[in-house]
Protein backbone atom coordinates (compact mmCIF):
# COMPACT_ATOMS: atom_id res chain seq x y z
CA UNK A 1 0.00 0.00 0.00
CA UNK A 2 1.23 3.29 -0.89
CA UNK A 3 0.80 6.13 1.43
CA UNK A 4 -1.03 8.50 -1.50
CA UNK A 5 -3.54 6.12 -1.82
CA UNK A 6 -4.43 7.16 2.34
CA UNK A 7 -4.10 10.88 1.71
CA UNK A 8 -6.44 10.83 -1.32
CA UNK A 9 -9.33 13.22 -0.52
CA UNK A 10 -12.99 11.79 -1.07
CA UNK A 11 -14.94 13.75 -4.07
CA UNK A 12 -17.34 16.69 -3.23
CA UNK A 13 -21.08 15.24 -3.40
CA UNK A 14 -23.23 17.90 -4.94
CA UNK A 15 -26.95 18.36 -3.61
CA UNK A 16 -29.71 18.56 -5.86
CA UNK A 17 -31.94 18.53 -3.67
CA UNK A 18 -33.40 22.31 -3.99
CA UNK A 19 -30.70 22.92 0.00
CA UNK A 20 -28.35 25.50 -0.37
CA UNK A 21 -24.65 24.48 -1.99
CA UNK A 22 -23.44 25.51 1.17
CA UNK A 23 -25.38 23.36 3.65
CA UNK A 24 -26.88 26.12 5.20
CA UNK A 25 -30.17 26.36 5.66
CA UNK A 26 -32.77 29.04 4.95
CA UNK A 27 -35.08 30.59 7.63
CA UNK A 28 -37.86 28.68 6.49
CA UNK A 29 -36.31 25.59 7.06
CA UNK A 30 -35.23 26.02 10.31
CA UNK A 31 -39.12 27.87 11.10
CA UNK A 32 -40.37 24.58 10.43
CA UNK A 33 -38.29 22.66 12.69
CA UNK A 34 -39.18 24.47 15.97
CA UNK A 35 -41.45 22.48 17.89
CA UNK A 36 -43.36 24.75 20.48
CA UNK A 37 -43.41 23.85 24.27
CA UNK A 38 -46.63 24.95 26.04
CA UNK A 39 -46.78 24.75 29.95
CA UNK A 40 -50.64 25.06 30.18
CA UNK A 41 -50.99 21.79 28.13
CA UNK A 42 -48.47 19.85 30.05
CA UNK A 43 -50.21 21.40 33.55
CA UNK A 44 -53.82 20.26 32.17
CA UNK A 45 -52.23 16.16 31.20
CA UNK A 46 -50.46 16.37 34.41
CA UNK A 47 -52.26 14.38 37.56
CA UNK A 48 -52.25 16.78 40.33
CA UNK A 49 -52.21 13.95 43.01
CA UNK A 50 -49.30 12.68 41.37
CA UNK A 51 -47.63 16.42 41.78
CA UNK A 52 -48.46 16.57 45.08
CA UNK A 53 -47.00 13.53 45.93
CA UNK A 54 -43.51 14.08 43.88
CA UNK A 55 -43.71 17.35 45.89
CA UNK A 56 -44.05 16.04 49.22
CA UNK A 57 -41.59 13.16 48.87
CA UNK A 58 -39.33 15.41 47.49
CA UNK A 59 -39.05 17.92 50.37
CA UNK A 60 -38.87 14.99 53.02
CA UNK A 61 -36.06 13.98 51.28
CA UNK A 62 -34.04 17.32 51.36
CA UNK A 63 -35.16 17.54 54.79
CA UNK A 64 -33.81 14.71 55.36
CA UNK A 65 -29.98 15.16 53.34
CA UNK A 66 -30.28 18.28 55.00
CA UNK A 67 -30.09 17.07 58.44
CA UNK A 68 -27.73 14.39 57.57
CA UNK A 69 -25.45 16.88 55.74
CA UNK A 70 -25.75 19.08 59.08
CA UNK A 71 -24.48 15.96 61.22
CA UNK A 72 -21.66 15.28 59.09
CA UNK A 73 -20.41 18.25 59.20
CA UNK A 74 -21.06 18.68 62.90
CA UNK A 75 -18.73 15.45 63.46
CA UNK A 76 -15.61 17.48 62.44
CA UNK A 77 -13.70 14.41 61.40
CA UNK A 78 -12.23 14.49 57.64
CA UNK A 79 -11.81 11.10 56.79
CA UNK A 80 -12.31 10.35 53.34
CA UNK A 81 -15.58 8.30 53.78
CA UNK A 82 -17.36 11.66 55.12
CA UNK A 83 -16.06 13.46 52.83
CA UNK A 84 -17.81 11.26 49.86
CA UNK A 85 -21.13 10.89 51.76
CA UNK A 86 -21.05 14.85 52.13
CA UNK A 87 -20.33 15.20 49.12
CA UNK A 88 -23.31 12.49 47.65
CA UNK A 89 -25.59 14.10 49.93
CA UNK A 90 -25.03 17.80 48.35
CA UNK A 91 -25.62 16.24 44.60
CA UNK A 92 -28.86 14.48 46.03
CA UNK A 93 -29.86 17.83 47.29
CA UNK A 94 -29.21 19.63 43.85
CA UNK A 95 -31.17 17.07 42.33
CA UNK A 96 -34.22 17.58 44.52
CA UNK A 97 -34.04 21.11 43.91
CA UNK A 98 -34.09 20.42 40.38
CA UNK A 99 -37.08 18.25 40.49
CA UNK A 100 -38.86 20.91 42.30
CA UNK A 101 -38.11 23.78 39.93
CA UNK A 102 -39.45 21.06 37.03
CA UNK A 103 -42.72 20.63 38.91
CA UNK A 104 -43.40 24.21 39.49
Amino acid sequence: MSSDSSKKRKPKVIRTDGAAPDGKRSKADAEQDVKYYSEETEVDLRDPGKDYELYKETCEELQRLMAEIQDLKSKGSKDSVRRDLLEYCASEVLAHNKTLKWEN
